[in-house]
């Protein structure tokens, strides 16, 4: 009898290499077992041990660019956490390289097969993206600009490019989405599960460490410890806080669309679990991303229920917050409560008055100071005004390195790409399951874009991959395909 995984990496008719391989193989393999059992090094024989499940594990991402991406979508949500642990420098150029195998990979897929579908990435999303890219590299001969911050900063210049054509090619299928879903959420339980250890365990060696290290104490432990902002596995509390906020709307929008109760119960649990985690993380700019994905999806459901539902919710919630002190003696709450009274806030007006610094120094610069010249964490490549003033906001950021003209482009190609989406969901998508899918995405997504004013996460660790992912499955929602497929076609 045949091999199951031989077939789908090996074609037909090679029965004599295939004998002669597996034979090969198994002779280096008996042979490595043998040298290290000799040699005592039990750590070798583990590898050795592992290494069939290593080849096997390899040539299956190879043989499915959808299992690459879904290997990739784990390893960007996960490697922030994990380099708390260990020291892997460069880590950048890593995702540049695996982005580039899976593009190369897709390529070849479509050529071998000679598949059609390329029309798929030809959309307003790539489009606007390709104009960014080239605007981006035309930065590089800005008389201001320092090549190796512009080189450093790479991942600001084309990996939005290469996500869009990527998602946009690799899927083709609802279930593929809900598989996507499904990957997220376990992500999102990861993450959960990491902060309330913060919260109820404290701090391990290796997270205090970091936070010593990279400075962050002083923005995680404030008012002498009497209230503590947990990161969990990402860069910041600021990060973490947007992303539960994102993963909450998202899931607990799901329960109006998903058909099954056990999947509505899990959503339940995942989404209440990720608004919990948002309020953990002390981040008062959070709060706007569930509110703004709730305000949008008012208008995205086109019911009059959900649109009275929610904007009661929006109502309550700001009612609650601005004009009551309920619950002030909980320092959470406090702190969340200071972003809906702005004027009271002493960061608030600092912010306000470091833009007006900016806007003065930017006036005669239409083009910004050069790409990876923002913020006092670039001060490595020179002391620029705005390499001294904190952007403490993504678009800020954006204003100070790409000008007045960069930050149209930006935030125009992401009004562009949400209105687009928005219409299909809304006029062009018949599947109700399917577009509440999609509807519960663009929340989360809206609901980041918002909330990056008041925090410079977007082009962070998972952000940035997260949200170019959502807004290029739904800007080919309309060309997702709802009928029932097998494995061998998903994998495809």
């Amino acid at each position: 009898m045949k091999s199951a995984i031989w077939n789908r990496f090996f074609p037909e008719g090679i029965e004599v290499s295939r004998h002669r391989f597996m034979a090969l193989f198994a002779v280096i393999g008996l042979a490595c077992i043998a040298a290290t059992l000799s040699n005592g090094d039990m750590t070798a024989f583990a590898i050795v041990l592992a290494a069939p499940l290593g080849v096997i594990v390899l040539l299956s991402l190879v043989n499915s660019p959808l299992l690459m991406f879904f290997a990739i979508f784990t390893f960007n949500y996960l490697v922030m956490g994990v380099l708390r642990y260990f020291y892997a420098p460069g880590i950048s150029v890593v995702m540049d390289i695996i982005l580039w195998v899976e593009l190369l990979l897709i390529i070849m897929h479509k050529v071998v097969k000679r598949e059609d579908g390329w029309n798929r990435a030809a959309n307003l999303l790539t489009g606007l993206s390709l104009v960014w890219t080239v605007y981006c590299v035309l930065e590089v001969v800005n008389p201001t600009a320092v090549f190796e911050a512009w080189l450093m900063a790479r991942r600001l210049i084309y990996q939005g490019l290469m996500m869009a054509v990527i998602v946009s090619l690799v899927f083709t299928q609802f279930k593929q989405l809900r598989w996507l879903v499904l990957l997220f959420s376990v992500l999102t339980l990861v993450a959960v599960a990491k902060i309330l250890m913060q919260r109820f365990m404290g701090f391990d060696p290796y997270e205090i460490r970091w936070l010593i290290e990279t400075d962050s104490i002083k923005t995680h432990i404030i008012q002498g410890g009497s209230l503590i902002r947990y990161p969990s596995i990402f860069t910041d509390a600021g990060n973490c806080g947007s992303n539960m906020g994102c993963a909450g709307i998202m899931f607990l929008l799901l329960l109006f669309y998903e058909k099954k109760i056990a999947w509505k119960i899990y959503y339940a649990i995942v989404g209440l679990l990720a608004m919990y985690a948002m309020f953990l993380s002390g981040t008062r700019g959070a709060m706007i991303v569930p509110l703004a994905g709730l305000a949008i999806y008012t208008i995205l459901s086109k019911n009059f229920k959900a649109m009275a539902v929610g904007g009661v919710t929006l109502v309550g919630v700001y009612v609650f917050f601005a004009f009551t002190y309920i619950g002030e003696g909980n320092a959470l709450i406090r702190r969340m409560r200071t972003a809906f009274r702005p004027t009271e806030d002493a960061s608030f007006q600092v912010r306000m008055h470091n833009q007006a610094a900016l806007r003065e120094y930017l006036k005669n610069k239409p083009f910004g100071e050069g790409i990876g010249l923002g913020g006092v964490e670039n001060r490595k490549y020179g002391y620029r005004v705005t390499t001294l003033i904190p952007h403490d906001s993504w678009y800020v950021k954006i204003w100070m390195e790409t000008g007045i003209v960069g930050l149209i482009l930006y935030v125009g190609t992401l009004v562009a790409v949400m209105l687009k989406c928005s219409y299909i969901v809304m006029c062009k998508i018949k599947d109700n399951e399917l577009r509440g899918y999609l509807i519960a995405m663009l929340c989360g997504t809206f609901g980041l874009m918002v909330s990056a004013y008041g925090n410079a996460f977007l082009g962070q660790f998972p952000t940035m991959l997260l949200m170019f992912t959502f807004l290029g499955i739904a800007i080919n929602g309309d060309k997702l395909s709802v009928t029932t497929t097998t494995d061998k076609e998903i994998k495809s």
